[in-house]
């Protein structure tokens, strides 16, 4: 602390100054606390400066922050001041406890002593920033060189410096808190996804089986099958795919939610990518009756991405249009549009209402029509996709009218 303040003249610069630098490099709520005492006492006779937490009668669970006096029973003297502030609380100032009559500070009958002492002036302020209340500020003080109102104006200020360092060191708290809770949330994500990844193994083994015998079936390489056992064998093959499906997509979103993703980045063209991705969906088109376009803007050629996973997201948005699309088309349209490129799959289907639009991009969230109903899905592909897209620096986006189709847009960055 400097040694060159002014006594009766306060120097507000320099103090505002000291106390910033303090916000910034004080050790800890002591330290800044001592630093405050220390620049009082050149102004006043300090008795006592305490700093604590709140307290409702409760002295046994008082914390106190800091305290200039080490042979005070600091508990004992609390509950003597609180018992001057219950006695005397309507009749004095909301920042002053309690002054003596003989100071004819104002007219009160009522004094006390604390270790034998009388008290001449007390001080309890309220801590609190924000609407937030963090402590209290205790000033017991026996004399001062100081006009009353810069006596008033110092401690104030000392007080409102001390209530910022606090609620900065309580955000600093929070903050390591938060970090802690992210850093197990992340574990908890990892050993969840190396679970996944093992079950993963573990079920796709028995569910290939069932996919595989119930195709033989299907196919009556083993005789023939009556309408009902037809039935029953597309049901389970149905049934196992959906599995199979199921697995994959908990592990990818997993492996997402993990930050265990790696994406492999590379140079490759747009056309290709558009082309093989609708070659997959393709089929399902032609037996529905349904147009696929293509639409590359000229200036598009290359993109940087992760081929397989782009195309995992492009063949999603093409198989829900061509799910929930009962006739007319499916557009795929490329074009470059603010330093991203647009991969838009527009449709002829059945559209979505703007308050179900949002929930599309939900885990395991479906939306109830006939055709959501026929088409069974994990709930899971628009979410996997969206994330994909995130991990490029990009997005997906959706305008839909109810009747009047739908538009999925994934951006991406131009460059990588």
């Amino acid at each position: 602390m400097q040694d060159n303040f002014i006594l009766h003249k306060i120097n507000d610069q320099e103090i505002h100054n000291y106390l910033f630098s303090l916000l910034e490099n004080s050790e800890n709520v002591h330290h800044f606390s001592q630093c405050c005492y220390e620049i009082l006492s050149q102004y006043v006779e300090v008795k006592n400066f305490v700093v604590f937490n709140n307290y409702e009668d409760d002295y046994e669970n008082i914390k106190v922050v800091y305290s200039n006096s080490i042979n005070t029973d600091i508990k004992q003297y609390l509950s003597i001041v609180n018992n001057i502030n219950q006695f005397q609380k309507t009749s004095i100032n909301s920042h002053i406890l309690w002054k003596r009559q003989d100071n004819k500070v104002n007219n009160l009958d009522y004094c006390n002593e604390v270790n034998g002492k009388q008290i001449n002036f007390l001080y309890k302020i309220t801590l609190n920033f924000k609407s937030k209340i963090l402590g209290n500020l205790l000033i017991e003080i026996d004399s001062f060189n100081l006009q009353k109102n810069y006596q008033d104006y110092i401690i104030h200020l000392l007080s409102n410096y001390l209530s910022i360092y606090l609620y900065q060191q309580s955000l600093e708290i929070k903050e390591k808190e938060v970090e802690k809770e992210a850093k197990k949330l992340l574990e908890s994500k990892e050993n969840q996804s190396k679970y996944l990844s093992h079950m993963n193994h573990e079920l796709r083994t028995p569910i290939a089986a069932v996919i595989g015998f119930a195709k033989m079936l299907q196919q009556q390489l083993y005789g023939e099958l009556n309408p009902k056992q037809a039935q029953y064998v597309d049901a389970i093959h149905q049934s196992g795919k959906y599995l199979l499906d199921l697995v994959s997509d908990l592990l990818d979103i997993s492996k997402i939610e993990a930050k265990k993703e790696d994406l492999f980045l590379e140079k490759i063209l747009v056309n290709e990518l558009c082309e093989s991705s609708l070659a997959l969906i393709k089929t399902k088109a032609q037996e529905q009756g349904l147009e696929l376009k293509l639409k590359i803007n000229s200036e598009v050629e290359y993109c940087y991405v992760d081929q397989r996973r782009i195309k995992q997201v492009l063949v999603n948005l093409l198989s829900n249009a061509v799910k929930f699309t009962e006739n007319g088309s499916i557009t795929l349209d490329v074009k470059k549009e603010n330093n991203y490129l647009n991969f838009s799959v527009i449709d002829t289907g059945i559209g979505i209402k703007k308050e179900y639009q949002q929930k599309l991009f939900k885990a395991f969230s479906q939306l109830n029509t006939p055709l959501h109903r026929k088409h069974r899905g994990t709930g899971l592909g628009l979410v996997i996709s969206r994330e994909l897209a995130r991990l490029h620096g990009g997005d997906i986006t959706l305008i839909s009218v109810e009747n009047q189709g739908s538009c999925f847009t994934l951006s991406l960055p131009l460059e990588a």
